[in-house]
């Protein structure tokens, strides 16, 4: 017996030093975990922090993210949990909820769906008029312009939510959205209401899904029946015979494509895949037209599963995307770079376009372009300013 106990002593003490043997030679290899997360930075030293208590704080912070093996000790502690109590880890940055029938939500957009939307009305207005006075400064130079929202996978299923999202008032709550797009109507701005259209293809018989169950954004199916309601205005904004989309019907697989998963990589169980569930994608039929347009695209992270499958399609000739109006996508493909609005000419990026489109997720309204619109203004503004000051020379 004292032989097993001694072997099972240093076996022991062999797995409590192998985290801090990886630390220092990086073997064995971790496995790395989904998602970011703030890096804390080492923590001050002396007498003060010590006895303030916040030199403990931080170092455990900054030895949680540094242990040897971490990936893997983290990655078994969430699925031994899942698989025992179905909870999915509450993780530091994107939290992610599971809902009724495996449905994983994104825990901040379920806090907007139960919030009241915070700005004033008068902002709502005035960002409303500046995107109609660049729809009609663009409309000078032949651009045409259209605003796209994208929907809150909260917002359109609901019935899937957890149980712990049912918040008491929710029905009497007015949001962000539902302040902001009677303005932009009212200012005739041209508006695709993706929210309004999920809401109503979500009716159809034998609709399928329009969000992925793994996922926050809309899934191929429900971006590829936007793009076609995109394709079919532009083609009427600019009057050109631009391609055409029909989506014909659905197929359902296993075949994961783009963010159809986000949440369930986010859980950081040993595999994500079994968050997934089936996928849904369009059957398309394209219509090629005279005419393969080029596109300045302005969005957050719904943009992506949209211009992929515009790519994919190819629907037009060129495209540059301006991801949060921070960072710039290139079709046909090319490095994508850091915007630096410092050295960025506007209205030269403007030459040869035939349209503008910017998308925005419900969640973010009313930060139309973010701050894309305020800075063409201002670009436009000093060009018209400039030709007044030559005329009168």
């Amino acid at each position: 017996m004292k032989p097993f106990l001694l072997v099972a002593a240093i076996v022991f003490s062999l797995l409590l030093a192998l985290p801090l043997v990886q630390m220092r030679t990086g073997l064995p290899p971790d496995y790395p975990l989904a998602g970011v997360e703030t890096p804390s930075t080492r923590p001050a030293g002396g007498l003060a922090p010590w006895w303030s208590g916040t030199l403990q704080a931080d170092f455990d912070a900054w030895i949680n993210q540094r242990i040897g093996l971490r990936g893997i000790l983290v990655r078994t502690a969430n699925q031994i949990n899942y698989r025992l109590f179905g909870e999915l880890p509450k993780r530091s940055g994107t939290q992610v909820l599971l809902g009724r029938d495996g449905m994983l939500f994104e825990k901040a957009y379920v806090d907007a769906y139960n919030g009241n939307g915070s700005r004033p009305g008068w902002e709502l207005r005035n960002i409303s008029s500046s995107t109609r006075r660049l729809q009609d400064r663009l409309a000078q130079d032949g651009i045409a312009f259209l605003l796209v929202i994208a929907p809150s996978k909260a917002e359109i299923y609901p019935e899937f939510l957890p149980k712990e999202a049912d918040v008491a008032g929710r029905p009497e709550r007015r949001s962000n959205y539902q302040n902001f797009v009677p303005y932009l109507r009212e200012a005739g701005v041209n508006l695709m209401d993706a929210h309004e259209l999920f809401l109503e293809w979500k009716q159809e018989p034998g609709a399928p899904l329009l969000f992925a169950k793994g996922g926050t954004h809309w899934n191929e199916y429900g971006a590829a029946r936007v793009v076609a309601q995109i394709m079919e205005r532009l083609r009427d904004l600019t009057g050109k015979d631009l391609p055409t989309v029909r989506i014909a019907g659905a197929v359902t697989n296993r075949t994961i494509v783009d963010a159809d998963n986000d949440l369930g990589e986010l859980a950081n169980l040993w595999s994500g895949r079994p968050l997934a569930g089936p996928q849904i994608h369009p059957v398309a039929e394209v219509a090629a037209g005279s005419h393969r347009p080029d596109l300045l695209v302005i969005g957050d992270s719904f943009v992506f599963t949209l211009t992929n499958f515009m790519d994919r399609q190819g629907l037009y000739r060129k495209r540059d995307t301006y991801y949060y109006y921070n960072r710039q996508y290139f079709y046909p493909e090319a490095p994508n770079v850091a915007l630096d609005k410092r050295q960025l000419d506007l209205l030269e990026e403007l030459r040869g376009r035939d349209a503008i489109v910017i998308e925005v997720g419900e969640y973010w309204l009313p930060r139309v372009g973010f701050g894309f619109v305020r800075d063409l203004l201002k670009a436009y503004d000093a060009l018209d300013a400039a030709t007044v000051a030559d005329a009168a020379s």
